[in-house]
């Protein structure tokens, strides 16, 4: 953990709002993206990282975070995800036996039409970014390399990285904007 983590999080251990507000601000966007990844259900999503953050400042004065605040909180959207989804599958054990299924409906289908043109949004967008840009994203968001190791194994400097990534995170919100807009 940095530096400047371990200070957040200290921070955060006193009750300092302002402190975790940032940090909620900061990962939220990526959190909820990755959790739909995860549930394909926007509000599901939502729900799995409000609780991650409601349990990070109920539990923040005993909190044990040993790689970084970033790595904890992606891998705790994970779990909270699976959760959802090992609860979801033992409320519908019936349809599982019988091979039986509703029948999706309209809104299953729009849903499930939408995931996959943003997606595709996406890595278009990914696509079109600079080969240097794409790629240090795809190691930071698919790999889950930290900004040192993406810097150490592209030999190249952090502040790079963390250029590049801003880029493409920008990128990839004004493509989202305008996927929206379109829908």
């Amino acid at each position: 953990m940095t530096i400047r983590e371990t200070r957040i999080l200290g921070k955060i251990r006193n009750g300092d709002i302002a402190a975790f507000e940032q940090l909620f601000h900061k990962y939220y966007p990526g959190m909820c993206s990755y959790a739909e990844s995860l549930v394909n259900k926007s509000e599901v999503a939502e729900e799995v990282v409000q609780d991650v953050f409601y349990n990070v400042w109920k539990n923040r004065a005993d909190l044990k975070i040993i790689a970084s605040i970033k790595s904890y909180l992606f891998r705790s959207v994970f779990n909270n995800s699976m959760m959802y989804l090992r609860k979801a599958k033992r409320e519908f054990p019936i349809e599982e036996q019988t091979g039986y299924l509703e029948p999706e409906t309209h809104e299953d289908l729009s849903e499930e039409m939408d995931a996959r043109e943003m997606n595709a949004a996406v890595i278009y967008t990914l696509e079109s970014l600079p080969e240097r840009t794409s790629e240090i994203f795809k190691l930071s968001r698919f790999e889950g390399m930290k900004y040192r190791e993406i810097a150490d194994k592209l030999s190249i400097s952090v502040k790079t990285v963390e250029a590049n990534m801003g880029k493409a995170l920008k990128a990839i919100r004004i493509s989202l904007e305008k996927f929206r807009e379109t829908a």
